[in-house]
């Protein structure tokens, strides 16, 4: 295809420049006159670079220096000033970035061009061309234009693509659909792009298009109707095409044919790698909406002080969040493909706020002699603590070394009954806890009764829940599954199946669908009665130490495994310990072990959470950083998330041994007789294997 014949203002001065040169590397190219030719091509060189001074000083007095101003306004740009933002601790508020930096000029489709020589977008100007931007588009949608070639270069006047793709060493001519109307409307200035045509009339123009280096709308606007503009070069990229418009251009004609009169290559050799190739024509929204998608403006952020306050970006909308108290610059750049970039700086300031109590200390009555340990749950920054005591109606006799989330007391007497406290102090404020009120009685029994482990278990997984007792004793297990659908569960496991092994692995008694007969057993331990004829499996087994309850089958859903200590508190033997061990999930499928404290006084539990030690026990896809709750109801009582060695030293003997240091969560505490339930989750919504451990305090 032949688009057109010019000559711009300079011309004469550059085509005769050009021709000189081009007809040197022909010579040279053909290795005729080689020696008169290199000679000449050096001192036509000279001439080549002094002409493109002089051709872009011509232009500037055409009024290019307009035309590069207005594709200056489709840079990225300020459009408001970021507010100053003040957060709490932990907060987080979301801004639309669009707001503040973007490019509001541009509102057509817009096309991202990879080449060789960079990348560039371009905007389709629909409104002014609509046959024309649907005819590019249908060569775009299906991949006409990938691996295509820019075939002709005339440096100051156009770049020219469209018409060839290339693969290795070939050169093919891309299919060419029927010819569009011709839709002349804009000028063809500097940054535009247009269709080319044949000389043959208006209406030729098929899948060829030309990028406009200069302001050619004096010549192409008024020959063969108007050559029809239907894009521009955004921001800066027509820098992308001034550096194609760089390459030496050629004639290959004589090995390519007659479109090849003035092709581009890089170094001068006619082989594939010196083609300049457009790897790809995609089109991309101006804002991204998710993270990593490619658009026209790229927002990123930086933070002064990220322990301060930090701000994040997906797509278009940056979070703000506030981590400690002071102040901090968040800087967001909006910068496009050609590194064209505005800028917007939020001050943030992060306030210190008081500390708030979110677990209180319990109120109990306790055996003379038993530990007592009384905890608190506070959320603030830099949190401090002291425990304190009211002594004699008088509040405020601080506890001397008792400056922890824990307080504990080694075999309490009746001297220590009394109400104790804890100040929670920041740099913004102290409050204090509600009192409990510790009353002593000389004995009482209290023991763990029972333990209830709910999961939702995939197809094949096995839930472990582990125990041991003083001495012999029965325990009722049950596996729950079908009579969950009583309870408003849907997705119940529809046939479990109960084994009970040993402490060296033996497997003792089984069970896959329950016996009437143990109904009054039920009723014994205050159980819920199951289904007559139901699939849900339950026995009694009599245990003298170590044992594990394994509930497994082929189904997947949720179940629930109980095991029941029998014959109450005159019972010789009782648990001293449970445990279950499965996958931590979030929302409703954290791990959580409900437990049952009986008797007639309070009685202290170690509870823990356990993620990294498992790894010493070969156990893969632990359980990081986990959170340890325990919860009365919905009421929150002790939280814990890396345990601290003080409670080691008051529980030694009482399970393995976990690492100095390891994010392993442990809380000890006084719990009045009821149930409670301890929630196993991840800190930032984490998943893995953990293990929930209640232990007897003896």
């Amino acid at each position: 295809m032949c688009a057109f014949k010019i000559t711009p203002c300079c011309g004469c001065w550059w085509d005769w420049i050009f021709e000189f040169r081009r007809r040197l590397d022909e010579g040279v190219l053909k290795k005729s006159s080689r020696n008169v030719g290199l000679g000449l091509k050096a001192m036509a060189n000279l001439f080549y670079m002094f002409s493109r001074l002089l051709w872009f000083l011509c232009a500037a007095s055409l009024g290019l220096n307009a035309t590069l101003c207005a594709q200056l306004a489709t840079v990225p740009t300020q459009l408001g000033t970021a507010p100053a933002t003040t957060l709490s601790l932990g907060e987080t508020t979301t801004l639309d970035l669009r707001t503040l930096l973007g490019v509001p000029g541009v509102t057509g489709q817009v096309m991202q061009f990879e080449t060789v020589r960079g990348t560039f977008n371009v905007e389709l100007l629909a409104n002014d061309a609509p046959k024309t931007v649907a005819n590019f588009l249908n060569y775009v949608n299906r991949g006409a234009y990938a691996n295509s070639i820019i075939h002709r270069s005339v440096p100051g006047f156009v770049i020219q693509g469209g018409g060839f793709t290339s693969a290795g060493n070939l050169v093919t001519a891309i299919s060419a659909d029927a010819p569009v109307q011709n839709e002349f409307k804009l000028s063809n200035t500097r940054g535009t792009i247009a269709m080319a045509k044949t000389a043959a009339g208006p209406n030729t123009a098929t899948n060829q298009w030309f990028v406009n280096l200069g302001s050619n709308g004096a010549n192409l606007d008024n020959q063969n109707g108007g050559f029809t503009v239907f894009a521009r070069v955004l921001g800066n990229g027509m820098t992308v095409a001034d550096s194609i418009a760089s390459v030496i251009a050629y004639d290959v004609s004589p090995q390519l044919g007659a479109d090849f009169t003035a092709l581009p290559l890089i170094g001068g050799n006619l082989n594939a790698s010196a083609l300049v190739v457009i790897r790809t024509i995609t089109a991309i929204p101006v804002y991204p909406s998710v993270a990593g998608e490619k658009a026209v403006v790229t927002y990123t952020v930086s933070s002064s002080n990220a322990g301060v306050a930090t701000g994040t970006v997906n797509g278009s909308t940056l979070t703000l969040a506030g981590v400690s108290p002071g102040t901090a610059n968040i800087t967001v750049r909006a910068a496009d493909v050609n590194n064209s970039a505005a800028q917007v700086v939020f001050a943030v300031t992060v306030a210190a706020t008081a500390p708030v109590i979110t677990a209180q200390p319990l109120n109990a009555v306790v055996a003379s002699g038993q530990i007592l340990s009384l905890n608190v749950a506070a959320s603030g920054p830099g949190l401090t603590y002291q425990w304190k005591r009211v002594v004699s109606g008088v509040s405020g006799t601080v506890l001397s070394g008792s400056t922890g989330p824990q307080y504990i007391l080694d075999k309490v007497s009746a001297a220590e009954a009394g109400v104790y406290y804890c100040t929670v102090t920041n740099s913004a404020g102290a409050v204090d806890s509600a009192g409990a009120i510790i009353a002593v009685r000389s004995s009482g029994e209290a023991r763990l009764t029972n333990l209830a482990v709910r999961a939702a278990l995939d197809a094949g997984q096995v839930l472990i829940v582990g125990f041991s007792t003083t001495g012999k004793t029965d325990l009722l297990v049950r596996g729950v599954g079908p009579k969950l659908a009583d309870f408003g569960v849907s997705d119940f496991y529809a046939d479990p199946r109960l084994e009970i092994y040993d402490g060296v692995g033996v497997k003792g008694l089984t069970n896959d669908s329950w016996d009437g007969a143990l109904t009054p057993t039920f009723q014994s331990v205050g159980a819920f009665a199951l289904n007559a004829g139901s699939k849900d499996a339950a026995l009694v087994t009599s245990v003298n130490g170590a044992s594990t309850a394994q509930l497994k089958g082929a189904d997947s859903g949720v179940t629930l495994l109980e095991v029941y200590a029998l014959g109450g508190l005159a019972a010789p033997a009782r648990l001293n310990n449970v445990s279950t061990l499965n996958r931590v999930g979030t929302g409703g499928n954290i791990l959580i072990a409900g437990f049952t404290v009986s008797g007639d006084v309070a009685k202290t539990l170690l509870i823990r959470g356990v993620g990294p030690k498992l790894t010493s026990f070969n156990v893969g896809g632990v359980l990081a950083d986990p959170k340890l709750e325990i919860y009365r109801d919905t009421t929150l009582l002790a939280a814990n998330d890396d345990w601290n060695a003080s409670v080691a030293a008051a529980t030694l003997g009482l399970g393995f041994a976990l690492d100095a240091g390891s994010k392993d969560a442990v809380l000890l505490i006084t719990l009045p007789p009821g149930g409670y339930t301890a929630q196993l989750s991840g800190v930032g919504a984490t998943t893995g294997v953990g293990l929930i451990e209640v232990y007897e305090v003896p």
